[in-house]
């Protein structure tokens, strides 16, 4: 009974084994971790003892804290990785109990736990000292939970599930400014997908707002008693300004007083990108004002009223993004973020400057990359077999919302909702770079696998 109970779980059990392998491995191969992305950098500055949290204006202050808090047990930076890897793992799990809770069969709920073990993508994010890791283990968990809270059997399991679902997934607004689109996500999903009539919908979207409002209200009020800010809204204008700044026609709004400088005659196809308003010289911001967060909400001023007059040229730009999740390459335009995000990228300067950082408050291995790094980059570099398989997750989601029934497909349209707000956000807000479409793929992977387990049901119901 036990042999055919391990049979049962053999592709589960196979896929973890390469997973930890995998992650055994790049620590030997890559020490103490990958340096060479200048967030890195930010994220140990801000994280420093003799810093204050909730003062980074780019970003929230979750990540620090972890940072900080694990430095209490200890000061090995490796200790760090293995933790971020045993996170990757972790969510992998999560995912595909999520997935056989539904009802999938197993090789379905496989599809995105393995994306999780094995992606070059995962393996790259969990071994850089990036906030990205935390961010998908607590998406996972908050997925598992709603789907626990979907196929509880009395309202009180419905409601607990789903505030717990909540609070995870506000949780990680503190690691991303991403994960605020995923508040209303839980809650509005909870309001159409639960069962039991309007009674079961309406506790379920109560309980889930219960848990947002509890995690966020408490991470704004520890902003506040420590006198810093939320790292919400500190760029928020700024980043509105470069969206709109491609394409910004000031004879199609009024400006606001004071920044008719930003004001541009260079034809909108001939501009750069939204990332060159913020952070390059000859930026028309950056001339009048200095950088981010100087005048934000002047600056945001300035970007809503020229979204709102020019909108089908702002919805363009959006649109025009989305197909990065597809292919890195799409989207061709200068300072646009453009490119693979890729472990075998590197820069020294930057590596230089993070290792300093590094040092202020860890004992860590030297910097060490040997050759199986390489090997590790070229199999991220073909995982994605050219845009065919982000691609096909995308159309055996849309599937799963289209053909699923039941239970299944309320949970496609969670998974679809998550993923694709992910997706979504950036490219409205400032910019869609490849790097923000790796966190969503495994749960557009999850809506991919109840589609493909749909579309078999289906062509299973015609034969004779």
């Amino acid at each position: 009974m036990r042999l055919a109970q391990l049979r049962a779980h053999l592709g589960l059990i196979t896929l973890l084994t390469l997973g930890v392998a995998l992650r055994v491995f790049l620590m030997l191969e890559y020490q103490p971790a990958a340096l060479s992305n200048p967030d890195s950098g930010r994220f140990l500055y801000f994280a420093h003892d003799g810093e204050r949290l909730f003062t980074d204006n780019y970003g929230p202050a979750g990540y620090e804290a972890l940072l900080r808090g694990l430095r209490l047990v200890t000061t090995r930076l490796e200790a760090t990785v293995a933790l971020q890897h045993l996170f990757g793992i972790a969510a992998a799990l999560l995912v595909y109990a999520a997935m056989r809770r539904l009802g999938a069969p197993r090789w379905a709920a496989l599809i995105p736990a393995g994306v999780l073990l094995v992606s070059g993508d995962e393996l790259y994010l969990e071994h850089a000292l990036l906030s990205e890791s935390p961010f998908i283990v607590l998406l996972a968990g908050g997925l598992y939970a709603a789907i626990r809270g979907l196929t509880a059997k009395d309202d009180f399991l419905t409601a607990a599930w789903l505030a717990c679902a909540g609070g995870l997934l506000a949780a990680t607004a503190s690691f991303r400014n991403v994960g605020l689109i995923l508040a209303p996500v839980i809650v509005v999903w909870a309001a159409i997908a639960m069962p039991r009539g309007w009674r079961g919908r309406l506790i379920g979207a109560g309980a889930s707002a219960c848990g947002v409002g509890a995690v966020l209200g408490l991470y704004a009020i520890l902003a506040a008693a420590s006198g810093g800010h939320t790292g919400w809204t500190a760029v928020s204008g700024w980043n509105e300004y470069g969206r709109s700044a491609p394409f910004a026609d000031c004879t199609k709004f009024k400006p606001p007083a004071g920044t008719r400088r930003l004001c541009q005659r260079t034809p909108p196809a001939r501009r750069p990108a939204s990332l060159f308003y913020l952070w390059y010289r000859g930026s028309p911001a950056r001339a009048a004002f200095g950088g981010p967060p100087n005048h934000d909400a002047l600056l945001g001023t300035f970007g809503r009223r020229a979204i709102l007059a020019q909108p089908w040229d702002y919805l363009d730009q959006v649109v025009s993004e989305l197909p990065r999740f597809v292919d890195w390459n799409a989207y061709h335009r200068r300072f646009s973020g453009g490119g693979p995000f890729l472990i075998v990228r590197r820069d020294p300067s930057t590596e230089r400057q993070v290792e300093a950082q590094v040092r202020h408050d860890y004992s860590a291995a030297r910097l060490s990359i040997e050759g199986g790094v390489t090997r590790i980059g070229e199999w991220q570099d073909t995982e994605r077999l050219a845009g065919f398989v982000p691609g096909a997750f995308v159309v055996l989601a849309l599937a799963g919302l289209l053909l699923a029934r039941g239970l299944a497909r309320r949970g496609a349209l969670l998974f679809a909702l998550a993923g694709g707000s992910l997706v979504l956000l950036p490219a409205m807000t400032l910019t869609l770079i490849v790097r923000y479409t790796m966190p969503p793929t495994p749960f557009v992977a999850a809506a991919a696998g109840i589609g493909a387990w749909a579309v078999v049901d289906r062509f299973r119901a015609l034969r004779p």
